[in-house]
């Protein structure tokens, strides 16, 4: 009796499983395009994936590695978080591209706090802010050589936003494995690799996220207030990038 209770809920499971999944494939087919999907749960067995060892340009994505890299960085005092970080003139991508950053300083040569960068980079996807933080540390192989290093399978960085908006075709040549960014999101919730007070600080910023089309972010409504909160994301628009 008890194996024939656990084979059912085992089949349950299973057919819960499959139908979940085919409903992500249903939303996947009106994407028109390749979709790859990979879905945790603590303390379940959910399965949602759809190809989740594909390899899909990351793009804006990259920011949360680099930051995890950079406080590992911070917390074996190589940086501090307080320390000023040089602004230069030949970190600005022109003509345009999304940055607060850019956005208050055109001009550059200031001196800008690696923790209000790493803010500005996680929270606000600011892409001057992630290639400037992406400099100081060594580069993109310092950010896929750390992620390895933890654990975290499927990423590979070889470009940061300037390469991005120089060359479309450079979108394809950085990518996270959907399985892979699963990992790491579970790994920094479970078992993080950094200090609580780091993580706490980047959960902070990743949750400080204005989203959504109404954001005065978004809509361009700046103010010195505003450039305080943040967001993380991965919608900067082609249009923008690439123009």
């Amino acid at each position: 009796m008890r194996f024939a209770i656990v084979f059912f809920l085992f089949a349950r499971s299973a057919c819960a499983q499959t139908a979940l999944q085919t409903k992500i494939r249903a939303i996947a087919a009106d994407a028109h395009g390749k979709v790859s999907v990979a879905c945790s749960l603590p303390d379940s067995s959910l399965n949602c994936d759809l190809d989740p060892y594909a390899r899909p340009p990351m793009e804006s994505v990259f920011k949360l590695p680099l930051a995890v890299a950079a406080l590992d960085l911070v917390q074996n005092e190589k940086f501090s978080l307080d320390q000023a970080i040089r602004f230069l003139p030949s970190d600005r991508i022109l003509p345009h591209v999304y940055s607060p950053l850019q956005d208050k300083y055109p001009d550059a040569n200031v001196d800008i706090p690696l923790r209000e960068l790493l803010r500005l980079a996680v929270s606000l996807s600011d892409n001057v802010a992630a290639d400037v933080v992406l400099r100081i540390i060594g580069g993109p192989a310092v950010v896929t050589n750390y992620m390895k290093s933890i654990g975290v399978e499927g990423f590979h960085l070889e470009d940061g936003e300037r390469g991005l908006h120089d060359d479309v075709k450079a979108q394809y040549r950085n990518w996270f494995e959907p399985i892979g960014a699963v990992e790491l999101l579970r790994r920094i919730s479970d078992n993080s690799p950094l200090t609580e007070e780091h993580t706490k600080l980047l959960m902070e910023w990743m949750q400080d996220t204005p989203t959504g089309p109404h954001d005065k972010r978004r809509a361009g409504a700046w103010n010195d207030r505003d450039a305080q909160d943040g967001a993380f994301s991965n919608r900067r628009r082609a249009d923008e990038r690439y123009e």
